[in-house]
């Protein structure tokens, strides 16, 4: 009997082809698509959010999942504490539940930027975001230190 599948779309470290066949073996990779108004961002780990620009796509893959697929993903993605399930154009995917951004590691790009080749996805959107992420945590970098200079400051008077 054939198992019951869904459709998922990934736009960060489940685009690689290598991760998902070890997570998700079971998993079709079905192609690649850009989803309109929608946009990656980093917060650590990739993420994404609804933009209101209509020139804005996200890159995703597209996987047809099983049932025993979706609770390995579940498991990885850290649901539902880290991240919650969403559909988008009838397919679920996850986002996270906080809403910070910050760089992601060296590694965590690069096993994303993989995965971006696996799908022959265009990887300026990719590189968009981690600049955004290190522009981002550059400015909380200058708040927290001038917060600390000022609180510095308070308790030496």
């Amino acid at each position: 009997m054939k198992q019951k599948t869904k459709l998922y779309f990934a736009y960060g470290s489940n685009l690689n082809l290598t991760q998902m066949a070890q997570r998700c073996p079971n998993a079709r990779q079905l192609g690649a698509q850009y989803i309109p108004n929608w946009r990656l961002v980093f917060r650590g780990v990739a993420d994404i959010e609804p933009t209101r620009s209509n020139d804005v796509f996200l890159p995703v893959g597209i996987w047809e999942i099983t049932k025993d697929c979706e609770d390995r993903l579940d498991i990885y993605e850290g649901f539902p504490h880290l991240y919650r399930k969403i559909t988008v154009n009838g397919m679920m995917t996850y986002t996270m539940n906080q809403k910070d951004v910050s760089s992601p590691s060296t590694h965590y790009f690069n096993s994303i930027l993989d995965g971006y080749k696996d799908f022959g996805l265009k990887t300026n959107h990719l590189y968009e975001a981690l600049g955004w992420s290190h522009y981002k945590s550059n400015q909380f970098d200058n708040v927290t230190r001038n917060n600390s200079v000022r609180s510095f400051h308070r308790v030496k008077i």
